[in-house]
């Protein structure tokens, strides 16, 4: 059985989609490093957001080959133990132990086998046995501290040995809720300028896209997915090519000017209420435009760029776009797509700055 049809098949964990607002944004935070530090690292992989853990790594999307688990814990009592690993909590109701960070940490490598390249806890705080580095495998410590790891997984999973240790593991990284959005901000700053060099990009704009689609991928049910290792991936990931996807659309969104610029080209006589909801269509879809899997909204832009093919734009352009929408009957594919006039507008005007 290959790792796609394991995990089309495995049960998660009972509870997918996180209704806490913290925990999203740690697992934004996370999620955000993950999917950026892997872009010069792996040419095929996709970032999933409640999947049998809080944060998944899948190489490959099509036929994946390996998976890491990370589970993140946010702490402000200190640093982490193995006592605090190994801690078990009693069921309100049957008084028996719930399994410990260890245990629900090393199930995963047992449900996916040889598969399971890396298993972490992932957390703000620092663990005691490493000092100050970042990140280290469980089979890099003391043996005293190796057999302390060892014999609590087998007090619940008798058949574990020694090999498993090498596979989880230990990692400390910025989780902070109160920052948690200053944080992505400053990751993506980081990547996009590294990729698209400059600072010409809409920093916030481009900020709010990524955190909207993780978003989505966090809120959807793991319940609600098809047993489909591309419905999985679409509905409860990201891989390169969102990324990829992303960075074309910034570089293009360059050229897309602020409202200010466009409303001095629209013209005179324009009605206040036409105006400002197209301003205000506009500014979500210069968000909504990096989203790639939004398919009725290409179904909408595909067609406005074949309308708009051959023919350079004249001024007052209110009044060309007015003209073009009647005369290339824009507004039945929008409406069938489930997009106002003023949506449309905005698409008309975003493609032809663009462009």
């Amino acid at each position: 059985m290959d790792l796609g049809n394991k995990l089309e098949i495995v049960p998660h964990r009972e509870v997918a989609g996180s209704d806490s607002y913290a925990a999203f944004e740690f697992q934004l935070v996370f999620g955000v490093e993950i999917l950026f530090e892997n872009f010069d690292k792996l040419t095929d992989y996709a970032v999933l957001f409640e999947f049998h853990d809080d944060i998944v790594l899948l190489t490959g999307t099509d036929s994946p080959t390996e998976i890491e688990f990370f589970q993140l814990k946010h702490t402000t009592s200190g640093n982490w133990t193995i006592p605090k690993f190994c801690e078990q909590d009693k069921a309100a109701t049957s008084g028996k132990k719930k399994p410990s960070m260890l245990h629900r940490l090393y199930e995963n490598v047992e449900n996916f086998g040889d598969f399971s390249k890396n298993a972490q806890i992932v957390s703000n705080a620092y663990y005691s046995d490493i000092g100050q580095s970042g990140s280290t495998q469980f089979d890099a410590l003391e043996e005293a501290n190796r057999n302390k790891i060892l014999t609590h997984i087998q007090e619940r999973f008798p058949s574990a040995t020694v090999d498993c240790l090498s596979v989880l593991g230990f990692r400390r990284t910025e989780l902070q809720k109160s920052s948690a959005l200053d944080l992505v901000k400053g990751r993506v700053h980081t990547f996009l300028q590294d990729k698209i060099g400059g600072d010409a990009f809409q920093l916030q704009a481009c900020t709010d896209a990524i955190v909207s689609q993780c978003r989505i991928r966090n809120k959807k049910l793991a319940t609600d997915v098809n047993a489909n290792i591309q419905d999985i991936i679409t509905q409860k990931g990201l891989a390169r090519t969102d990324v990829e996807s992303w960075l074309k659309e910034i570089a293009a969104e360059k050229n897309a000017p602020d409202w200010s610029v466009v409303q001095n080209s629209l013209g005179d006589g324009v009605a206040f209420s036409d105006l400002n909801e197209s301003r205000k269509a506009y500014e979500d879809h210069r968000i909504t435009a990096l989203d790639a899997g939004n398919d009725a909204q290409n179904a909408v832009v595909r067609r406005v760029r074949q309308a708009l093919i051959g023919g350079a734009a004249t001024a007052p352009l209110w009044t060309f776009i007015e003209q073009l929408i009647e005369e290339e009957n824009l507004m039945e594919v929008a409406t069938k797509n489930g997009h106002t006039i003023s949506q449309l507008r905005a698409i008309l005007i975003y493609e032809i700055f663009k462009s």
